[in-house]
């Protein structure tokens, strides 16, 4: 979400300057009060007046933001993230054609719906790779679909991958592919979005 503020914050009786951070899972303190709340634990979520107002971790806490970013943050916080076929850009209308073994749980779940076997009713194409083999057969297999369909590479991801994303990225540079998103899949495959040039 990435969103921060210095405002006043009130937890409990005291009040302080803080940083406050709204990531994707947590909203976090710095400063005075070093706090982490997990949005899922978040309770009573409100605005009164400029402050946005909420229960978590059997504290009270209030947030300085002004009127307008306190109901925005609001609104951001009380909106479910994205799924990962939602970030993937998959559904029953757009499905995804997929190239190479697909085990991992998080990707079996976002193709539950969404996977089809023919090209011709594939909105995207999902690459599973972990080796420059694998990544130069599923670009073969990608320059075979019809039209002009993206191509999501997914690979692991980490210093010590057996697939660098520089390795990657280089290659489909070759290829003639850009790559235009990026997502993260699971704690250890990631996926770039690319599409021929």
């Amino acid at each position: 979400m990435g969103r921060e503020a210095q405002c006043l914050c009130r937890v409990g009786e005291q009040s302080a300057e803080a940083k406050v951070l709204l990531e994707s899972d947590a909203l976090l303190l710095r400063g005075v009060f070093k706090r982490r709340y997990a949005l899922t634990e978040l309770s009573g979520l409100h605005v009164e007046g400029e402050r946005l107002c909420f229960e978590a971790g059997g504290e009270s806490v209030a947030l300085e933001l002004g009127a307008k970013p306190a109901a925005s943050w609001l609104k951001k916080i009380a909106t479910p993230p994205p799924t990962l076929a939602d970030k993937l850009g998959l559904s029953l209308e757009h499905k995804g054609l997929v190239i190479g073994a697909l085990e991992e749980p998080a990707l079996l779940e976002a193709l539950r719906d969404a996977r089809t076997e023919l090209a011709a009713e594939a909105h995207v194409a999902l690459a599973v790779v972990s080796s420059e083999a694998q990544l130069l057969d599923a670009i073969a297999a990608h320059a075979g679909l019809p039209d002009a369909r993206h191509l999501w590479v997914i690979h692991p991801k980490g210093s010590k991958a057996s697939l660098a994303d520089a390795t990657v990225r280089r290659l489909m540079m070759a290829a003639g592919y850009a790559d235009s998103k990026t997502s993260a899949v699971s704690e250890t495959l990631t996926a770039t979005r690319y599409a021929r040039r």
